[in-house]
C-alpha cells in the first residue's frame, strides 16, 4: 500500500512523472529533489539532476543508490513490486494521482504540498489554477459551435495513438473550446485508420516534438493517411509543448490559452 500520511520533514525526494515534479518546484521545494525520472523535463533546473529512468521502468536498485527519505511518484508508477521494495526498506513513497481534470490536480497539489510542508503555497496554487479554468470555461461554455480536434502521438510502435477521455489532453481541449473527437474512448488507445478517416477532425493536435520528427505540415501532407484529412490539407494543425499534454500543472491555463489562439488564427 502507497503511503499518503504527511512526510514534511522529507530532505530528499525523488519526484516520478513531469506534473509533479512541475509542482514541486512551483511550491519552492524543488531545492529537495535529488532526482527524476526521464518525464520531468521542467522547470530547466531539472535538466541538471540524475535521472532514475523512465517512471514505469524504474529500478529498485537505482532508486536505493540515491538515499532518498520521499519519493513522490505520479499513479502508474512502477513497476509496482519495485515500489514495494522500496518501501520495504524505510522508504516513504506517496502515489500521487493521475492530474487529469481540476479535483484531481488539486488532490496531487494538496498531498505533494502536505509532504513538502508548503501547505500555504499549496492552497494557494491550487485555487489558482481552479480559478483560472473555471474562468475560461465562462468563456468557451456557450459557444455556439466546438471545433472539433483529434491529438495524435507517434508512439514509435505501429500506427498512431490518441487521448479519450480521462485524459490532460482531453481536459486541455474541452477548456481551450474544442471538442476531442476521441472522447468517446477511454485514456490513451491506438488508432485504427477508418476511426481517423471516418471522423475527420477539423484541427489536428500534436506535440511540438511529434510534428517536427514527423517531417513538418509538408511531410503530413504526403502521409498516405494522414494526407487524406481536410485538416491536413488546410494546414489546420495545432501543437503545444509535450510537457503540458501529459498530467495537469501550474502550466495548464497557457496549455489552454495556447491551443485555443491557435485554434482563433487557423479558424476556416
Amino acid at each position: 500500500m502507497i503511503s499518503k500520511q504527511a512526510n514534511a520533514d522529507a530532505k530528499r525526494i525523488i519526484t516520478l512523472g513531469g506534473p509533479v515534479t512541475e509542482i514541486v518546484y512551483a511550491l519552492e521545494a524543488g531545492d529537495k529533489i535529488v532526482a527524476t525520472d526521464t518525464t520531468s523535463k521542467y522547470p530547466a533546473e531539472v535538466l541538471g539532476l540524475p535521472k532514475v529512468g523512465y517512471m514505469r521502468q524504474l529500478s529498485a536498485e537505482g532508486l536505493l543508490s540515491l538515499k532518498p527519505d520521499l519519493i513522490l511518484a505520479l499513479e502508474g508508477s512502477g513497476p509496482s513490486h519495485v515500489l514495494e521494495t522500496i518501501q520495504a526498506a524505510g522508504i516513504k513513497v506517496v502515489e500521487i494521482p493521475e492530474l487529469v481534470n481540476t479535483k484531481s490536480i488539486v488532490t496531487g497539489i494538496d498531498l505533494i504540498a502536505a509532504q513538502t510542508n508548503k501547505q500555504a503555497l499549496g492552497k494557494s496554487l491550487s485555487t489558482a489554477i481552479s480559478t483560472q479554468l473555471q474562468k475560461q470555461h465562462t468563456k468557451i461554455k456557450d459557444l455556439p459551435e466546438k471545433p472539433s480536434v483529434l491529438f495524435l502521438l507517434n508512439t514509435g510502435h505501429g500506427g498512431p495513438m490518441t487521448a479519450g477521455k480521462n485524459t490532460a489532453i482531453d481536459t486541455i481541449i474541452t477548456y481551450s473550446g474544442g471538442k476531442n473527437i476521441a472522447s468517446d474512448l477511454e485514456s490513451f488507445k491506438p488508432l485504427a485508420s477508418e476511426y481517423i478517416l471516418g471522423n475527420n477532425p477539423d484541427y489536428i493536435l500534436m506535440s511540438d516534438r511529434f510534428l517536427a520528427n514527423s517531417g513538418g505540415l509538408k511531410a503530413l501532407a504526403k502521409d498516405p493517411l494522414l494526407g487524406k484529412l481536410s485538416a491536413v490539407q488546410n494546414g489546420r494543425i495545432v501543437t503545444l509543448d509535450g510537457t503540458l499534454l501529459f498530467g495537469l500543472g501550474p502550466r495548464t491555463i497557457d496549455a489552454v490559452e495556447t491551443l485555443s489562439s491557435q485554434i482563433k488564427k487557423q479558424k476556416p
